[in-house]
């Protein structure tokens, strides 16, 4: 008797550790999404789990979600189809899960008009991008003086624990022009989140505004999507001829969190212990924002470090890929200046494309002058 062709795709789980499940499916690809049911007869889905590896004769998938009360009996359906959310101009005021639910509004609801989209897609091809030619006000003077942001730009934040990131974010978001502010929240603490959507309620621009997260506690490859669901998100706006801002709050977490993902997969570790794979991923994500025909989204990444000293291979990978990046000093927030904005550790690489030779010129002083007065501390 032949296996019916439904269940010749269906497979139980063989080992189920934490988040991560081990199971023979065939004809899967990396990315795919799987329904987790009770059993092959049943159609209600208790799970729902992606594939992030493949070995020789088993796939390797991470939950989405909980692992609380799934058993050896479970079955995995494979869908054919990547993670994918639906976006629009509902999601303005709202608070969104990594799956893309709507789990809090701050705002009252809009036309729900909204369209599917894949979350892990490629970064828009050459022949649709435009160059950086128009500055970005931000209303913080350290930056519009001597490290001018450009409409498209990619800005990384660097700075170790208690440096007033965040603050930073909140002022951005405040003084910014800009049609929409997307902020993925990943990996952070849910206290920070529950502060975050508090700050959002309370601003006048809470109507422009969406807010993505998946806290320290979500499993790693929810906070791989929330990272990929935020840019969605702005890339949704875009295209629609909006100007985006994207906040993603922190870039160092969505790469432990690819680490953690690669791996479960059997990955080896190669360069401080992340695998390959994580910095073909960066890239990947980065490269995403920037300015088309239709629109524009200018990133900004929250990138943590360890310390301020030493040196960090991710966020040298993370600097390497962006177009510039402001530094926030332990020292000057030791001193209650924020935003603690170091001014000769930070560059905006698109500077010269966006100011006026008067613009320039007078920020070069500036800089000459602030060389000349560390130089005189230090001998002080």
């Amino acid at each position: 008797m032949k296996t019916p062709r439904l269940l010749q795709y269906l497979a139980y789980p063989q080992k189920i550790t934490g988040p991560i499940i081990e199971a023979e499916l065939r004809d899967v690809a990396i990315g795919e999404l799987c329904e987790i049911r009770r059993g092959w007869h049943q159609k209600q889905v208790v799970a729902r789990a992606q594939v992030v590896g493949l070995q020789r004769e088993r796939t390797v998938l991470s939950l989405i979600g909980n692992a609380q009360g799934l058993t050896r009996d479970v079955v995995l359906y494979p869908t054919g189809r990547a993670l994918s959310a639906w976006v629009g101009y509902s999601v303005l005021g709202a608070v969104l899960d990594p799956t893309g639910k709507i789990v809090e509004r701050f705002t009252t609801e809009v036309a729900p008009i909204s369209e599917e989209r894949v979350i892990d897609v490629a970064p828009p091809p050459y022949a649709s991008r435009v160059g950086v030619h128009e500055p970005l006000i931000t209303g913080v003077r350290a930056i519009d003086g001597l490290l001018t942001c450009g409409v498209g730009q990619r800005m990384g934040i660097f700075a170790s624990a208690g440096c007033g990131k965040t603050m930073l974010m909140h002022m951005l978001i405040e003084q910014t022009e800009a049609d929409v502010f997307v902020i993925g929240l990943i990996g952070e603490r849910g206290r920070e989140v529950t502060e975050f959507v508090d700050m959002l309620r309370a601003s006048h621009k809470k109507e422009k505004c969406v807010l993505v997260f998946a806290t320290s506690d979500f499993p790693s490859v929810d906070r791989c999507n929330a990272a990929q669901l935020a840019t969605t998100v702005a890339e949704y706006f875009r295209d629609q001829g909006k100007r985006v801002v994207l906040f993603i709050d922190s870039m160092t977490r969505y790469a432990r969190a690819l680490r953690d993902v690669a791996l479960a997969s059997g990955e080896r570790p190669a360069r401080r212990g992340y695998p390959a794979s994580v910095f073909d991923n960066l890239p990947r994500l980065l490269e995403r924002p920037g300015a088309t025909g239709d629109g524009s989204i200018t990133a900004f990444y929250t990138v943590l470090l360890e310390s301020e000293e030493e040196a960090d291979p991710m966020a040298d990978e993370i600097r390497s890929i962006l177009d510039g990046h402001l530094y926030l000093s332990r020292k000057l927030a030791g001193q209650g200046h924020y935003p603690a904005i170091d001014v000769l550790k930070s560059v905006s690489r698109v500077f010269g494309q966006v100011t006026t030779a008067t613009h320039a010129k007078q920020a070069s002083s500036v800089r000459k002058l602030m060389t000349r007065l560390e130089e005189l501390q230090l001998f002080h």
